[in-house]
């Protein structure tokens, strides 16, 4: 070997040893010279990865850690939310990012995020959700909005379906229906009740008890003076005088259900007891008229104490069953007071309902009785047509139109 070769080969050996000792420490890194360098970071992400979130819903962060090495770097994690829109279906992914301290590693974690559309939209009706018009007036709908957390103000697509006959006399519903775009859909609809007459100038007679010899009189003097009125029918009184309920249908009254045995301790000593003796009322009355009564009345009224004795607390459990039955229920706000004893006078009687009506109740309706024994009752209520005639008021039979009168419940 040439003299001059010997330090080229120095040289290359001390190359080689320096590379050989550099990756050794670097393979190692005894000392942690490169630690910055080489550590790989990670990212643990909490809760779920594929994530369902309804639209317009706001996203909330399960959360996640992040280490690089033995350094918590939780808040060196890049997340990059702006890439999820949850006013719009669709699926994003949201992405985690961390880089080491040098910026040599960089990894990333995903989340899944679905955002659909299963909510329908919310109507809301301007104005009353129940309306009151006096037959033959007009009726302008006060129309309604609709919203959807997604597709925003739907209102100018709401459909609208609007079937009042201002004409007839009548309980009606106006029905608002909307979609969104996913296809979800909203309904909510608004009661149109076309009464007769303005408030206060109807009256609403009923007679509790009947039927008996004594109803046909009373119907007679109905038909007289062209008026109607509401029978609450006991069931026990019905075999042998079908043809009088089927007189009161023919001729426009409205008859409703007073139970079938009117027994104070059968009826209230329990819900199913008081709904089995009512049913057998109601299931009759359809059998002889055809007619599915839709009103009804307590005995003793849904303030009555009386029931304390068999059942605590039936009064409060049956008034708010009563939607659930189909029913109800009317008590009333003018008393003639023939429920005290037989044979009242005809002019108390009288008395006592006329000056009721009198009080301008917005919706008077009169108890009374048609049972056999009370023939003053059927005295007064001649008086009482006469009279109210001559003085502007109507008589008319309760049906759905009329707002019911239900009394403080105490049991």
């Amino acid at each position: 070997m040439k003299k001059s070769a010997k330090p080229v080969v120095v040289i290359l050996v001390v190359i080689a040893v320096l590379a050989a000792a550099f990756l050794l420490v670097w393979q190692f890194d005894v000392f942690g010279l490169f630690k910055d360098y080489k550590t790989v970071p990670e990212i643990t992400l909490k809760g779920k990865t594929d994530i369902v979130l309804e639209g317009g819903t706001p996203f909330e962060e399960p959360g996640y850690t992040a280490k690089i090495g033995d350094l918590d770097a939780t808040d060196k994690v890049e997340v990059d939310y702006k890439t999820v829109d949850t006013t719009k279906v669709g699926t994003y992914e949201l992405n985690y990012t961390l880089s080491n301290l040098k910026g040599r590693h960089t990894v990333t974690q995903t989340r899944t995020i679905k955002v659909v559309d299963t909510t329908a939209p919310v109507i809301t009706l301007k104005g009353d959700a129940t309306v009151k018009i006096q037959i033959g007036s007009e009726y302008k709908d006060a129309g309604a909005t609709a919203a959807d957390k997604v597709d925003g103000d739907l209102t100018k697509t709401i459909k609208v379906d609007n079937r009042v006959n201002v004409n007839e006399k009548g309980k009606y519903t106006v029905t608002y229906t909307v979609k969104d775009a996913a296809g979800n859909e909203a309904k909510v609809t608004r009661n149109v009740i076309v009464s007769k007459q303005t408030a206060g100038s109807v009256v609403y007679l009923t007679f509790d008890d009947g039927p008996s010899f004594n109803t046909i009189k009373i119907l007679d003097l109905l038909k007289k003076y062209d008026c109607h009125a509401t029978f609450f029918i006991v069931g026990q009184n019905i075999p042998g005088n079908e043809d009088i309920l089927k007189r009161m249908v023919k001729e426009g009254h409205t008859l409703a259900v007073h139970t079938y045995t009117h027994d104070y301790a059968a009826i209230y000593t329990s819900p199913e007891a008081f709904w089995a003796d009512n049913k057998k009322t109601r299931d009759l009355i359809k059998k002889v008229t055809g007619v599915e009564a839709k009103c009804m009345r307590f005995p003793g009224g849904a303030s009555n104490t009386i029931s304390a004795n068999y059942c605590s607390g039936i009064m409060s459990t049956l008034t708010s069953q009563c939607k659930d039955h189909g029913y109800e229920y009317y008590d009333w706000n003018i008393s003639s007071g023939d429920a005290n004893a037989d044979g009242l006078p005809a002019a108390q009687l009288y008395d006592n309902i006329m000056a009721g009506i009198h009080e301008n109740y917005e919706s008077p309706i009169v108890l009374m009785h048609d049972t056999g024994a009370k023939g003053t009752t059927v005295t007064a209520v001649a008086k009482v047509l006469q009279v109210g005639l001559s003085e502007g008021y109507s008589f008319e039979a309760i049906d759905e139109t009329v707002d019911p009168i239900h009394h403080a419940v105490n049991n």
